[in-house]
């Protein structure tokens, strides 16, 4: 359009004009024709550029490609933050959540990042007038709260309340239609008080412009609006107006009059409402969502969300879910039944099937799409297995993405029943397990269901899964089973078949009946093990117990020619030395000058595998108080001397391997080390050799660095033989030893750990 612009002056102002009052050679009459001209002219362009830009604005926008991102921020403060919730006192806590535009207009990117800014900070501010502005950034914010927190734990005496300080948040895509974005930001605060703070952040942005839209962009007429808003709060709360467990009925008033929403945005079937606790009732009625469909809008919907465009649906796909066009498919799983010799030889005999029920439902955003329990249904779906085939494979289920766009909660529920197929019976035979997880932990999995005929004695069918293992592809045949798979959670916590299980020892004990069934069964190749989400440390200290079951199971030691397996004797023998009546002093027998005695004996006990904690004195004769004096406080110089050499020497060999790993010179920063018979456990921070902090983005543990349940820290499991500390096992990024594991593997004393 400039160009055309331009041109279009250029021709008008070179034409020739021939005009009958205008006299040839009057100069001043001339100009005065062309300057009219001249304008004439530019005013004939004006409106043609102006029709055509308003001609471009009404020309649709073209969708645009939004991908929405996630940023975090995990910190705790405090004297305490290592215990339980319950029984902290003095720790401030921070686990937040927000978007951030990962692909789009960096006027969107700009718009979404000082939102979710100026909320973030809100939330973190000890008071209103505290806010921190929100260009200074969510760090300068969470500095603001762990300032307060630290001031109000030493006004109080270092004991600030039950439970300590806490701000958590997270976030939802609400609607990425290529026009329009909608995001969600739910936190929590907690500072004192008779109870928390429940808030929450709703905003339309165009997608192009990143503008944030309003009440007056989105609807023709907010008094209508505010009229229709108020009927929907009433069908969507008929807790509230039409209680039916006796208490009073709430409604509106000059105190608490209903008002639009603060929060509001487009998703794919109309106008979402958030209502925080406080805006329009007291904080007991709670949180109320509810959506305005378009149908009902009418001519009071400005805008509309768009036909999503592939890919994006009524907010963001999460991973696990594959797109197919206009539907949303269901991650594959596999469900394996495992039937009691008794079903087995009753299924047979009556040519019974088994039926594998798989239920989705997804937590929706609008309350008319709720059934009894609450949910919103998505999808059933049966496999009837026959004859020999217990394996029913869930492949390519689907729903459609305005299904996808009115769940609240993208990651949709499962639930799996097993029942017979009644064939033979109008009743159901079998007592079978069941299993409820979300879309985001069956997909690419199988789990085994144990079944018992209804009635039948013998070990009980239970809520959780027997086993879990990676789902092999369809038609594989390699073999008939993947790795067991155990999981672990952001912090640390461990997982196995949907269970949660405590510790190590509660691991094996999940999985020792698994392997039995299989060996007793007569296989010959039992699976193997793969970890999900699991640190380093976690990783290797599961397969360490693996191979510790799989070992004593078949009736072997775990490695009977590894030195490291072979049990320490708690006894060692202790150096000898003697003072005679002459003043000669002995060391194992052979004379040796006092002088010399301490480096002597130094020396002779760092051969040692333990060092003792005192050597007797032997005297020969009548020998003189202050010769004793002397020769005893050398050998409390050469133990303490020993003592401080052995640890220095097992600090250097823990960091040798500690730098390897991380792939620079480093320094353990002085920390926990305690010994027991010839072993030693150590717990330390690894630094820089410089003495500055490990910069986990360069190393092998960058991803792992970003999860809550990492630690800037190092363990270490080491044993002292032929004259050198030896480095059994070590772990990056936890502070707590695998206990049992060690314990297990390499006969360590429980005593090193305090256990």
């Amino acid at each position: 359009m400039p160009v055309l612009t331009a041109e279009l002056l250029r021709r008008t102002q070179n034409a020739s004009f021939s005009h009958p009052r205008v006299k040839t050679g009057s100069r001043l009459s001339l100009l005065k024709h062309f300057n009219f001209v001249q304008k004439t002219s530019f005013s004939f362009a004006c409106l043609l550029l102006l029709s055509l830009f308003f001609s471009c604005r009404n020309a649709p926008v073209p969708p645009q490609v939004v991908t929405v991102g996630s940023l975090q921020l995990q910190q705790q403060s405090g004297t305490d933050c290592d215990r339980p919730d319950t029984s902290r006192t003095n720790c401030a806590r921070l686990d937040l959540s927000w978007p951030t535009i990962e692909q789009g207009s960096d006027a969107l990117k700009k718009s979404v990042n000082l939102w979710a800014t100026r909320y973030l900070s809100s939330i973190l501010a000890p008071s209103p007038d505290a806010t921190t502005p929100a260009a200074a950034g969510v760090e300068a914010a969470a500095k603001l709260f762990f300032d307060e927190h630290r001031k109000f734990a030493e006004e109080s005496g270092g004991s600030i309340m039950a439970g300590g300080w806490v701000a958590e948040s997270g976030y939802r895509v609400l609607l990425n239609d290529g026009r329009y974005l909608t995001l969600e930001i739910t936190g929590y605060t907690y500072q004192g008080g008779a109870h928390g703070s429940p808030t929450a952040a709703v905003a339309t942005f165009d997608a192009l412009t990143g503008i944030k839209l309003t009440w007056d962009h989105l609807v023709t007429n907010k008094t209508a609006l505010k009229t229709l808003a108020e009927k929907k709060f009433r069908e969507t709360r008929t807790d509230l107006f039409s209680p039916t467990d006796g208490i009073e009925s709430f409604e509106f008033d000059a105190t608490m009059p209903f008002e639009l929403a603060q929060n509001y945005g487009l998703v794919e079937d109309g106008i979402y409402f958030h209502y925080l606790v406080y805006e329009v009732g007291p904080y007991a009625i709670g949180s109320t969502q509810m959506i305005i469909p378009y149908e009902e809008l009418g001519t009071l919907a400005k805008l509309r969300a768009q036909t999503p465009p592939p890919g994006t649906g009524g907010g963001m796909v999460p991973d696990f879910y594959e797109v197919d066009g206009d539907s949303i498919v269901i991650p594959t799983f596999e469900i394996e039944v495992s039937n009691s010799p008794k079903v087995n030889q009753t299924l047979r005999s009556r040519k019974e099937t088994v039926i594998v029920s798989a239920m989705f439902n997804g937590e929706p955003l609008s309350a008319q799409d709720r059934d009894e329990i609450g949910m919103m249904p998505v999808l059933d779906h049966n496999i009837e297995l026959t004859g020999n085939n217990r394996i029913a494979r869930f492949e390519g289920l689907k729903f459609s993405r305005k299904q996808f766009g009115k769940l609240a909660d993208k990651d949709i529920n499962l639930l799996i029943n097993v029942f017979s197929g009644r064939k033979s019976s109008q009743d159901n035979l079998l007592d079978c397990g069941f299993m409820e997880m979300k879309a985001s932990g069956f997909g690419n999995k199988r789990f085994v269901l144990g079944c018992k005929l209804i009635g039948e004695s013998g070990a009980g069918t239970t809520g959780y899964p027997q086993a879990c293992y990676a789902l092999l592809p369809a038609g594989y045949t390699g073999g008939t089973r993947g790795a067991l798979l155990v999981g672990c959670d952001e912090r640390g916590n461990l997982e196995f078949a949907g269970r949660p299980i405590k510790d190590y020892e509660a691991l094996k004990a999940a999985i020792r009946p698994v392997l039995l069934n299989m060996i007793r069964a007569g296989e010959k190749d039992l699976p193997g093990i793969e970890t999900q989400g699991c640190m380093s440390g976690n990783g290797g200290a599961i397969r360490d117990m693996y191979e510790d079951l799989i070992a004593e199971l078949k009736g072997k030691t775990s490695d009977t020619s590894n030195a490291a397996a072979k049990p320490a004797s708690a006894k060692t023998s202790i150096p000898s030395v003697t003072l005679k009546k002459n003043g000669e002093v002995l060391l194992n027998g052979k004379k040796v000058v006092l002088e010399n005695l301490r480096k002597e004996l130094q020396n002779v006990l760092l051969a040692k595998p333990v060092i003792p904690e005192k050597i007797p004195l032997k005297t020969v004769g009548q020998t003189g108080m202050g010769m004793r004096s002397e020769v005893n406080t050398s050998i409390a110089e050469a133990i303490k001397g020993a003592k401080w050499i052995r640890k220095k020497t097992a600090f250097e060999a823990l960091n040798n391997s500690v730098g390897k790993k991380l792939r620079t010179a480093t320094k353990l920063a002085p920390g926990t080390y305690k010994t027991s018979a010839d072993f030693a456990y150590i717990s330390a921070r690894p630094l820089l050799a410089d003495g500055g902090a490990i910069p986990y983005s360069l190393t092998d543990y960058a991803m792992e660095h970003k999860a809550a349940y990492f630690t800037d820290n190092a363990i270490g499991l080491l044993q002292y033989k032929n004259g050198k500390w030896s480095v059994l096992a070590y772990s990056i990024g936890v502070s707590k030893a695998p206990v049992e594991v060690w314990v297990k593997k390499y006969k360590a004393p429980r005593a090193l750990f305090g256990k």
